[in-house]
């Protein structure tokens, strides 16, 4: 069941009479209230002084063409909250069927599978388990989780260091029968609202660099572990796993191609490159931040172009959707990712505005922008599956 954290609402009232005007916005748990100062008053004048020191929650002030905006948020009303172990059943299921992929790459049948026919269509399910096979497949969980927990927990730490108030990991199982890793990855909710592009890109940003960082020493390590295979190569699939004894063709990028030439076991495209777990890894992690890195609505990337550059967004996002149309010709996977994303952003692709859209992010964060642009067309796979 779930749980009702008790929430003794913020008072705004010792501000009112330091706004020359203000407005109140109720959400589904917050209240924000914007207005100016009162002219008399700057960001150092002693009442406000005293106001920021005695107000328990986020404050905002921005000073832009000659008034100071005060942006307050704080919680109207208890909000339900998910008890740990909602987070830990998903974790430890989510494990489960990563294993249970594992050792499917293995070629090991933890699940005693047994195949229902409907007509023409044959359906796995799972008769049994056998724990001894199933940990065969810890060499691909353990590691695969990790960088899901990465990914995740540097928005997390992201949004608890600017009290943003956030959800833990929710990971998402899904049958190894149908997904050859056993997940389609994880999430967590942000619970309140964005006020500053600046809190926005660092919440967005610090996922894909906690991905990436530790994707790409277990990439290198795992490419030193995998072997020359049997069958054709090309310098668009040059890597390939075992998955119930079926080969599967994995596509390349530039930095999976450089890695590769580096630290692979022969020429790239000349010879199928059979990937040890630790390799599938790390590619898998640096597809997921390509993935995440797509200017689109809520997904990472949006949020950093949004952050970086809000008048433009919105051409960038229609295009690089419009780009997916010619990409699902070649991989139908980014037909139902564009379809995703226009589910979950209720129809649209661009970003939503924050509150104080003027705020800039700095020379900075525009910097580190531009490094996760880049970084986004290094990890790009334009053909990641091929069976």
């Amino acid at each position: 069941m779930g749980g009702q954290r008790v929430v003794k609402p913020a008072d705004p009232g010792p501000w009112i009479p330091l706004l020359a005007e203000y407005r109140l916005t109720s959400l589904a748990t917050d209240t924000v209230l914007e207005g100016t100062l009162r002219p008399d008053l700057t960001a150092a004048s002693p009442e406000v002084v005293a106001a920021m020191a005695a107000w328990g929650a986020p404050a905002y002030l921005q000073y832009e063409d000659g008034v100071t905006e005060v942006v307050l948020v704080y919680e109207s009303r208890a909000v339900p909250e998910a008890l740990p172990w909602v987070h830990v059943a998903l974790l430890a299921a989510t494990l489960l069927t990563t294993l249970g992929a594992g050792a499917l790459m293995a070629g090991l049948d933890p699940f005693a599978t047994r195949v229902l026919q409907l007509g023409d269509v044959d359906i796995p399910y799972p008769s049994g388990i056998d724990w001894t096979e199933l940990f065969f497949g810890a060499s691909f969980a353990l590691p695969f989780m990790g960088v899901l927990l990465a990914h995740e927990m540097g928005h997390y730490v992201a949004a608890r260091i600017h009290r943003v108030r956030v959800s833990l990991p929710y990971f998402i199982p899904f049958p190894p029968y149908f997904s050859i890793i056993g997940t389609v990855g994880a999430f967590i909710r942000l619970r309140g609202p964005t006020v500053r592009r600046a809190i926005l890109f660092d919440v967005g940003s610090a996922g894909p660099f906690a991905g990436f960082l530790v994707s790409l020493p277990l990439l290198a390590i795992g490419l030193g572990l995998s072997t020359r295979g049997p069958g054709e190569a090309t310098l668009t699939t040059p890597f390939a796993i075992q998955f119930v004894g079926q080969t599967v063709w994995l596509g390349n990028g530039l930095a999976t191609h450089v890695m590769a030439t580096l630290f692979g076991p022969g020429p790239v495209g000349e010879y199928l490159i059979m990937l040890h777990p630790l390799a599938l890894v790390g590619w898998l992690g640096l597809f997921v931040t390509a993935l995440n890195l797509l200017p689109f609505g809520q997904l990472d990337g949006g949020h950093i172009l949004y952050a970086m550059a809000p008048e433009r967004h919105r051409f960038a996002a229609r295009a690089f959707f419009l780009c997916l149309i010619p990409l699902g010709f070649v991989w139908w996977g980014w037909w139902a990712w564009g379809l995703l994303v226009l589910v979950v952003n209720r129809g649209r692709v661009e970003h939503p505005t924050v509150i104080q859209r003027k705020a800039g992010i700095g020379p900075l964060r525009r910097g580190l922008g531009w490094i996760l642009i880049a970084l986004f067309f290094l990890t790009l796979v334009p053909v990641p599956l091929q069976l």
